[in-house]
């Protein structure tokens, strides 16, 4: 459970952070274009139980309650994470709906990311599996985490080590963007690198 809540601060604190995702459109064919890029909102709420040892702040992320300092480590860490991950300029990568399937796009992304990659040895980094808001959570969840094993795989074969990486899902639990529109659920639909620290 504690680990669980750790990787829901880290993402949520990475969320809240980050200052905007670059918008994709995904063509039923799977073909993405470029569109602009947009500010992103901070995530208000998590969709999971409130534990007894967490309270939510006002942005929606857990955080340990009985230990103040635990709690300003873990948002330190967040932090710290999201701005090597911004600075590193890692590129997400959309998928289709219903669909784990990376496009020539997301080759293309996931390329530049290897290489970036294989000049920093040192780096650990963490794929998260997303997904939109259709489907039940369930479903999601399985789809995301297979958007996040694609992602791993696709990277272990252009060369980065496998224990470099880690694959999470986080199904429809964490949307990038909130609006019920085909371009937000294209958004949302995404497997998103994260530089660990």
């Amino acid at each position: 459970m504690t680990r669980r809540m750790i990787c829901l601060l880290v993402v949520g604190c990475m969320a809240f952070v980050t200052a905007g995702c670059s918008k994709r459109s995904v063509q039923s064919d799977g073909r993405t274009t470029s569109a602009s890029r947009a500010p992103m909102e901070p995530i208000p709420d998590l969709s999971v139980d409130n534990p007894s040892d967490t309270e939510r702040l006002n942005s929606g992320i857990a955080m340990a309650k009985n230990d103040p300092a635990t709690a300003r480590r873990q948002l330190d860490e967040a932090r710290a994470e999201q701005a090597a991950t911004t600075a590193a300029g890692l590129r997400d990568v959309f998928f289709g709906y219903d669909s784990w399937q990376i496009s020539e796009d997301g080759r293309q992304a996931l390329s530049r990311n290897a290489e970036w990659l294989r000049m920093h040895p040192a780096v650990q980094l963490k794929v998260e599996g997303h997904c939109d808001e259709r489907g039940s959570s369930t479903y999601n969840f399985v789809l995301a985490e297979k958007r996040a094993k694609v992602i791993l795989n696709y990277l272990s074969e252009l060369g980065i080590r496998r224990d470099r990486i880690i694959a999470v899902s986080y199904g429809k639990e964490r949307p990038f963007c909130k609006d019920r529109s085909e371009a937000c659920y294209q958004q949302n639909r995404r497997g998103h690198l994260v530089v660990r620290q």
